[in-house]
Parts: C-alpha cells; structure tokens; sequence
C-alpha cells in the first residue's frame, strides 16, 4: 500500500463504519509501520530482566541485607503486593546508582566555629581574693 492510498482512504467522504475489515487491517499495518519507525530509537530493545537482592550482592560484594536496606537508592520494583512483596532490581540501574555513590559530588565543609574561651581553673577564692567554705562530700575534712 503506498502513501496515495492512505492519502485517498483517509480524505474519502466514506462514513468509517461502511470500510470493510481488509481495508482497517491495511491501516492498522500502515500505522503499526510508522509507530514502529519512530519509536525503535525511544525505547530499547529488549527489557532488562530484574534480579533479586542475593544477585546484586554477589555481583557489587556487598551483603543481601545491605542490600535490602538500600532497596530504595538502588531503583528496587516491588514485585506483586501484600505485607512483603519480592523486590526486583535492574543490575545497569544498580551500577548506576552505585557509581554515583562512588564518585560523590564534591561537599562545601562547614565553616570552622569560632574556639570557646578558655575555662579559668576552679580556685578556691572568691573574684575579691575571699576563701571559699569547703562544704559537705567526703574530700572536705
């Protein structure tokens, strides 16, 4: 089927419920054809299949429980529902993830905090020079 025909099926004055089923099934294709073309650089090929916590801990030395813990920064699906659903984890997203954390963006430290003034040493004379009373505790005899 060319473009003229497409052309000439879509201008015709014909009411759409009188095309037969070979004439929709020509423009399904047709259409089907076109999405196919401009979608084939969109999406990729072919899904990623998922891989429990077990796998992406033995792939990036880490343990499955610091796995589960970091479900959420590694991009985690949760599969099905219910109290604990399994979690599915896509390993190019894991090593992504995971190389933003190894390469972290550089931090501003905080400004130092301006030093406390030294404690004076406790004497046992008032400011005035006066002795202070040793009152109670088992050091004052």
């Amino acid at each position: 089927m060319t473009t003229t025909t497409t052309a000439a099926i879509a201008t015709s004055d014909r009411n759409p419920a009188d095309y037969d089923d070979d004439a929709l099934d020509r423009l399904a294709d047709l259409l089907a054809e076109r999405l196919a073309v401009r979608l084939s650089g969109l999406a990729p090929a072919r899904a990623e299949p998922l891989v429990d916590a077990a796998e992406i801990a033995r792939l990036h030395g880490k343990t499955r429980s610091w796995v589960y813990e970091h479900a959420g920064e590694l991009g985690a699906v949760r599969l099905g529902s219910g109290r604990r659903p399994r979690l599915g984890f896509s390993p190019a997203r894991v090593a992504a993830a995971l190389e933003k954390v190894d390469e972290p963006a550089p931090m501003k430290l905080p400004q130092t905090a301006k030093p406390r003034r030294a404690r004076r040493p406790r004497t046992n004379r008032t400011p005035s020079g006066a002795e202070l009373l040793r009152v109670g505790g088992p050091d004052n005899r």
